[in-house]
């Protein structure tokens, strides 16, 4: 059981890491080529107001920003599986007690 927690936990880790960075990269790469568009105006604020959020939490660099946002929502997503493999455990001892397991 142990193995099991402890892949679904990395599993999680991964999947947390990867799906802010994947998301940063769409919106980035959007108001990029939004540059083109009829919008080009919108795109460029949106593009600046990205970079200038991303400078803050990077401490002036971009790639650092993304990283540091990819492991908080990382850290986040692993604390929701332990909690939940706590209160899976704690929920069937209750229930073992109770008598609802059998």
């Amino acid at each position: 059981m142990g193995a099991q927690l402890l892949s679904s936990l990395i599993l999680t880790l991964v999947i947390c890491f990867i799906v802010p960075a994947v998301g940063l990269g769409v919106v980035f790469a959007t108001l990029v080529l939004g540059a083109w568009s009829p919008l080009s105006t919108l795109s460029e604020i949106g593009k600046d107001y990205l970079v200038t959020f991303l400078l803050t939490f990077g401490a002036g660099d971009i790639i650092h920003g993304v990283v540091i946002i990819c492991l908080t929502v990382s850290i986040v997503g692993g604390l929701f599986d332990l909690f939940t493999v706590y209160k899976h455990l704690y929920l069937n001892k209750t229930w073992e007690r109770t008598g609802f397991l059998g």
